[in-house]
Formats: structure tokens, sequence, C-alpha cells
């Protein structure tokens, strides 16, 4: 894929930049595919090749953001030139979103706490009944079993009167 993008060419303390066609993967200072302007940031001055720009927008080379603003200041239309605004904060309002995202990270945390709390006291008020449940279901097996085992002892003593009347 193809880049319109920015190439460092000036002096040191003295910037100047050409506006070249590049695969993407090449380095910034790398080979480029063909000059299409240069710029030069102290006196503001641009010039470009707006034949050429169009014909590689058109074959789909894609500008960055720079050169898309340069661009769009010289009156160049095209479907793929979108310059993308990047929200400026101030210290002042990074230190508040910190602050906002701290308090709501406790709060979050504060919030899942007291769910974990309240489940546990849940489930040990599950496990009390269900320990109480069982309680009670072993002394009913035990008073069933007391009282089946008394009434196979009075049967098997039976008094010998009243054998003798069946």
């Amino acid at each position: 894929m193809q880049r319109i993008r920015l190439t460092r060419i000036g002096k040191k303390k003295r910037p100047f930049y050409r506006i070249v066609v590049t695969p993407q993967q090449n380095a910034v200072k790398g080979k480029f595919t063909s000059i299409v302007g240069n710029f030069d940031p102290m006196t503001k001055k641009l010039s470009i090749d707006k034949d050429s720009i169009l014909n590689w927008l058109n074959m789909g080379a894609i500008p960055s953001n720079t050169v898309s603003k340069l661009l769009l200041e010289a009156g160049l239309k095209h479907k793929l030139i979108v310059f993308k605004k990047a929200p400026k904060i101030s210290k002042k309002e990074l230190a508040a979103q910190k602050a906002a995202d701290e308090a709501e990270k406790e709060k979050l945390a504060a919030e899942k706490e007291a769910a974990k709390a309240e489940w546990e006291e849940k489930s040990a008020e599950i496990a009390e009944e269900h320990a109480q449940e069982v309680a009670e279901t072993e002394a009913e097996a035990e008073t069933t079993e007391a009282e089946s085992a008394d009434t196979a002892a009075e049967e098997d003593v039976k008094p010998d009167n009243e054998v003798a009347d069946k």
C-alpha cells in the first residue's frame, strides 16, 4: 500500500521536507516512488504537483495526517484526504480525568467486595440451613428406626392368651 508522507531533507536547525509517495513498509528516510511536492515549515511555503497527487490518490495512495492537513490547506479535495484532529487535553483536565478514573476503580472494587461478602454470607446461611435439614432428617430416621424397633419388639412379646384366642 502506497503512502504520501513527508521526508526531511533540510540542514540542521533548518527543516525542509519533500512530499513523497512510498510503500508503507519503507523507512521514513528510505527509498520512495516519486516526489510530488515540497514544504518549508519556516516560511510555510508549500509547492505541490496537484495532478500527480490526484493521480496517486486515485490509485489508492493514502496521505499521512500532516500531508492531509497540508493538502486541505492547499485546496485539494479527495475522499482519501482526511485530517484527524487529535484531542488536546490540558494537564489539569488530564489530572482530573485520572482522579475520576481512580475514583471509579475504587467504587467498582468496593462494589465487588460488597457483592463477594454478600455471596459469602448467603452461602454460609445456605450451608447452615442444609446442615439443619440433614440433622432433622437424621433425627427423624433415628426416631422412625426406634419406633419400628419398638413395634417389632412389641409384636415379638405378645401375651399367651392372645395367641390362644386365634
